[in-house]
Order: structure tokens, then sequence, then C-alpha cells
């Protein structure tokens, strides 16, 4: 268990340390509407409605609690406390940002679920979340609270930091 602990200490210490010292662009924060495709509603030559292509999301795996082991951040900003980070160790969970928590990780049914028990402020934003899109690197836990953040691999469960790659260009 002290192992357990240090480890999800370090974790916190270095995804901290990393979401401080990455690059951040605030264009990359703006949303734009989508439009409909020039083609979207158009019939085929045989007058049929073109068909639904299939969507291009990734297929979630189911995930287990060594393949979350480490930390993981969401990318947002200590300034306005919207970053979150989430600490795995077995199944432990410590949550970080806003403010401060520990719960569990259930992965013996899918979808993975974390249940948040104590929170230092009493905050219960983050008292149940599902995993989804686990792809390895990223995943989006869905709150029950209605918030949904996108989290990105930062540390290993080793306790060493994810440095990610970045594209040749």
């Amino acid at each position: 268990m002290r192992k357990a602990v240090q480890i999800t200490g370090a974790a916190l210490i270095a995804a901290v340390l990393m979401t401080g010292c990455s690059k951040s662009s605030d264009d990359g924060d703006k949303k734009t509407d989508a439009k409909p495709s020039a083609d979207a509603g158009q019939q085929t030559p045989g007058g049929e409605a073109p068909k639904d292509k299939p969507a291009d999301k990734p297929e979630s795996k189911p995930v287990t609690a060594a393949e979350l082991a480490g930390g993981w951040s969401n990318g947002g900003k200590l300034t306005d406390k919207s970053m979150v980070i989430l600490s795995f160790a077995q199944n432990t969970v410590m949550l970080s940002g806003k403010t401060a928590c520990s719960g569990t990780l259930v992965d013996n049914s899918q979808p993975a679920t974390i249940t948040i028990k104590h929170c230092q402020d009493g905050s219960t934003d983050y008292s149940k979340g599902t995993i989804k899109n686990f792809d390895g690197k990223s995943f989006t836990v869905a709150w029950a609270s209605g918030k949904e953040d996108k989290m990105s691999k930062a540390v290993g469960g080793d306790g060493k930091p994810v440095v990610p790659v970045k594209p040749a260009g």
C-alpha cells in the first residue's frame, strides 16, 4: 500500500509539473460550428437517399486498473482551476484540481467506473464517473454531474513522466 501511495504521489507531482510547462494556444480552445456537407440531403441517381457513413469514432475497449496505472490530465490550467488530474494505483483513484478527492475504480464490469467517496471541500461534482473511449493513451470521463473530461496520459505506472511525441513539421 505504501508503494501505491508513493507512485500516486509521484504521478500527481509529475503531472502537475508537466502540465504547467506545456505550451497552450487560445486558438485550440475556440469551438467552431460544424456545417453540413454540400452533399447532405441529396439523393443518389437511383432516387434513394445516401446511406449514412459509419462514425469515425474509435471503438472503446475494455479498460483495467493496470492499464490506467499512473497519472492522467485533462490539460486544463491551474490559474482558472479547470485542471483535473486523475492518479490510479490499483483500484485507488486520487483526483486533484479544483478540489482534492479520493475514491475507487471498479473495472470488473464495463464500462469501468470511478466512485469518489471523499473530497476535501465536500464537493459532489466528481461523485461518480464512467470511463469511455479508452485507447491506451487517452479516455473520456463522463461525470454524473454532466461534466466530461478528456484525459491524456501524463505519468506512467512506474512514476516516470510520459512525454508526448510531437509530429514532425
